[in-house]
């Protein structure tokens, strides 16, 4: 009985490790906050959170096609 809960325990403590690497790991998560880099250029798509209020404007670069989202205050 006791290796049950120290499975479940096992298996809790790599799942929060997991989450914890993949929060640290994701650039999403990392440009919201940050002013655009050079080459990106504002376009007229603009997000509002229904929560929290914040608006996020969408900067592209246009040979790449990449695509960020900066909080605008």
């Amino acid at each position: 009985m006791r290796w049950i809960l120290y499975y479940i325990l096992f298996q809790l403590a790599a799942i929060l490790l997991f989450w914890i690497i993949s929060k640290r790991k994701d650039r999403r998560y990392k440009q919201t906050n940050r002013k655009p880099l050079d080459g990106f250029e504002p376009t007229q798509e603009v997000s509002i959170d229904p929560v929290t209020g914040k608006k996020s404007r969408v900067y592209m670069h246009p040979e790449t096609g990449e695509r960020i989202y900066i909080e605008e205050e």
